[in-house]
C-alpha cells in the first residue's frame, strides 16, 4: 500500500470519529461489536443476542447516531450494557456501566439470599465485607457465605426464548 493509498484508507476510516489516530475508540468499538452480535450468525456472541432475537434500532445503525445519544464512555472500566436484559440495544434501554452493574444484570447471574439480605454474589459479599473470592470460597466450601446463618442460591428465570 503507498503512503497515499494509506493515507486515503485511513480518511475513510476516520471521518465518523470512531478512529482517531488510527486507532479504534472504544466507544466505536462497542457499538460495532454490538452491531456483530446482532446481525452476524458468523459472530461468537450471536447465539446469545441475534439469535435471540435482540435487535439494533434503526437510528443505531449508523455509528454517529450511537456515539450522539450514549456519548463517551465515562470510564476504561465501563462498558455498552442493556438495562432489560431481553430487550433490544436502543437509547432508552441502553448505558455504560461498570462490570459490578453488568453482573447483577447478567441472565445466567445467581442470586444469594441471606437472613438479611439477597442479591448476585459479588452485591453479598460487599454487605459482608468480604472479598468476592471469599464469598465465592465460603459458597463452595462451606454452602453458605457466613457460619451459622442460612443462605441459599437462586437461578434468575429466564424471560425470553433462546
Amino acid at each position: 500500500m503507498t503512503p497515499e493509498q494509506r493515507e486515503a484508507w485511513m480518511a475513510g476510516r476516520t471521518k465518523h470519529g470512531g478512529y482517531l489516530g488510527g486507532k479504534e475508540q472504544p466507544e466505536h468499538y462497542a457499538w460495532r461489536t454490538m452491531i456483530a452480535r446482532c446481525t452476524n450468525p458468523k459472530a461468537n456472541s450471536y447465539n446469545r443476542y441475534g439469535a435471540r432475537g435482540i435487535r439494533v434500532c434503526k437510528r443505531w445503525q449508523k455509528y454517529e447516531n450511537f456515539l450522539a445519544d450514549m456519548g463517551k464512555r465515562p470510564s476504561e472500566k465501563h462498558s455498552l450494557d442493556r438495562i432489560n436484559n431481553d430487550g433490544d440495544y436502543k437509547p432508552s434501554n441502553c448505558r455504560w456501566a461498570l462490570p459490578a452493574e453488568q453482573s447483577r444484570n447478567k441472565r445466567n447471574s445467581d442470586i444469594y439470599k441471606g437472613p438479611k439480605f439477597s442479591g448476585v454474589l459479588s452485591d453479598c459479599a460487599a454487605h459482608l465485607g468480604i472479598s468476592k473470592e471469599l464469598a465465592y470460597w465460603r459458597w463452595k466450601t462451606w454452602g453458605t457465605l457466613k457460619k451459622g446463618e442460612t443462605w441459599q442460591r437462586q437461578k434468575k428465570p429466564k424471560s425470553r426464548s433462546g
